[in-house]
């Protein structure tokens, strides 16, 4: 029997239709396997398609499935905004104007706080990502850096790995630099298979941001992806770490800028919750814009 599988593409963390970072969409998800699910992602051929599928834990009030097109992912920031975007317009979780909607959403990340707002008409969603941890990223600096056409001297500063993502975090002096980097995928493969890697700079493109990224995740089928959201978030500790002095208690309010030299900018607001020097709690948020609808023939 032929089933149809509605089916939406969203651009995230952007007001503005051909910005930001498109995702594909199924809302409703349930009955599909795995290997569909993955064949659909291919299909779409975007960097993420999400899928929604009934909660398999009794504390979650849905379950939340990323695939790029080669596998799928433990996190994904920018397509869960649009999941949840896409929700929350088509009627799968309403929210009035000027009301939040708290969700919990199970993942293979765990089960994650959700928040949809809607303002002058248009959703709004906050994510809880996990709060990530970090460690010195021990490597021969020099043939690193000579990857991506650069020098170690040119990269110099604190480079770190996120411990739960394999995620590397490499400082750059400024936008010449990082935008200069070029990726060698079969070099790349003979240091690290599994890593996605992060280059930032404090020299922004907007007077408002905290830093400018781009990232690299080549052995998870997306070569650079345009706006990242499990990367911007742990980007907020470590613009935190990178700035010193004593810790605040508290929410601090961050912005990360990133796709502007795909030609689709995109901005991500990060917040990161501080106690007693602890970092207990990251956010990022963002909209989304509907581009595509359609259905596909199973």
């Amino acid at each position: 029997m032929t089933r149809h599988i509605e089916i939406f593409e969203y651009n995230a963390f952007t007001e503005q239709p051909f910005a930001g970072n498109p995702a594909g969409v199924v809302t409703d998800a349930s009955g599909l396997e795995d290997d569909t699910m993955q064949r659909i992602a291919r299909q779409m051929n975007l960097a993420e398609t999400a899928f929604l599928v009934p909660p398999s834990v009794p504390n979650a009030d849905v379950r939340l499935r990323w695939f790029t097109p080669a596998m799928e992912v433990e996190l994904c920031g920018h397509a869960t905004i649009a999941a949840f975007t896409a929700a929350a317009e088509r009627g799968v979780f309403p929210v009035a104007e000027d009301q939040v909607r708290e969700l919990k959403v199970e993942t293979l990340s765990g089960v994650l706080r959700i928040r949809i707002a809607r303002r002058d008409g248009r959703p709004e969603v906050t994510m809880q990502i996990p709060v990530p941890t970090f460690e010195p990223l021990e490597l021969d600096r020099d043939a690193f850096a000579s990857l991506w056409g650069a020098t170690a001297s040119d990269l110099a500063g604190e480079w770190l790995v996120h411990t739960g993502l394999n995620y590397w975090y490499v400082p750059a002096p400024d936008q010449k630099l990082l935008q200069s980097l070029t990726l060698d995928v079969e070099r790349l493969a003979q240091i690290d298979s599994t890593a996605a890697f992060t280059f930032w700079t404090t020299d922004t493109i907007d007077a408002g941001s905290d830093w400018h990224l781009r990232f690299f995740a080549p052995f998870h089928g997306v070569a650079e992806d345009i706006v990242t959201g499990s990367a911007q978030g742990p980007m907020g500790v470590v613009c935190l770490r990178s700035r010193g002095g004593a810790a605040q208690n508290g929410w601090s309010e961050l912005r990360g800028e990133q796709g502007d030299c795909l030609g689709r900018p995109g901005r991500v607001r990060v917040r990161v919750l501080q106690e007693d020097g602890t970092i207990s709690d990251v956010e990022i948020a963002g909209g989304a814009v509907p581009m595509l609808e359609g259905r596909i023939r199973l």
